[in-house]
């Protein structure tokens, strides 16, 4: 250890330091400095090898040619769905590759709730978007869709004017 620490000493000599406790102060700083910048540079490495790209479109092979379908003609597809199910508001459409370079579709959705509980109206969307793909477009490359639910609106959030308490995550405010 004091090794190490004369060469973070010699090596860290840029930064002025009077006492032996000024200069440990400089380098217990400089290398907390170095080994947040390594953890830094080890999750950008993590990151990268472990990311799913979003697809720019699917690609249908015909025997007269390849047929380029957009993500961004997908999503209005999907979105043109909301007029069937009341329901859902749809935020977000994503399209990726899992891990084995099958085609994932993941929707983002707002649910209010009406005379359906979410997970029976969710299987519905779900099958409703693979029977669209299929119908319109011709795609069943796509092998799973995803529901995400975001929020559901019509919540009570106060601006101090009620006095009725603001729940979130099940912490109180007020109390």
């Amino acid at each position: 250890m004091e090794k190490f620490y004369n060469f973070l000493a010699r090596f860290f000599d840029f930064w002025p330091a009077a006492t032996e406790y000024e200069k440990g102060f400089r380098n217990a700083m400089l290398l907390s400095a170095m080994v947040f910048l390594l953890l830094v540079i080890i999750g950008l490495i993590l990151k990268l090898i472990f990311r799913r790209p979003a697809v720019s479109g699917v690609v249908l092979e015909r025997e007269d040619g390849d047929i380029f379908i957009s993500r961004s003609a997908i999503y209005t597809a999907v979105c043109r769905l909301e007029s069937e199910f009341p329901e859902f508001e749809i935020m977000k459409v994503i399209m990726q590759r899992n891990h084995h370079r099958e085609l994932e579709l993941t929707v983002t959705v707002l649910f209010e709730e009406q005379d359906k509980a979410f997970d029976a109206a969710a299987a519905e969307l779900k099958q409703r978007v693979f029977t669209m793909l299929n119908k319109s477009f011709g795609i069943e490359d796509v092998k799973s869709v995803a529901i995400i639910l975001s929020k559901i609106p019509g919540g009570h959030d106060t601006d101090g004017e009620d006095d009725v308490p603001v729940v979130h995550n099940g912490f109180v405010s007020g109390i």
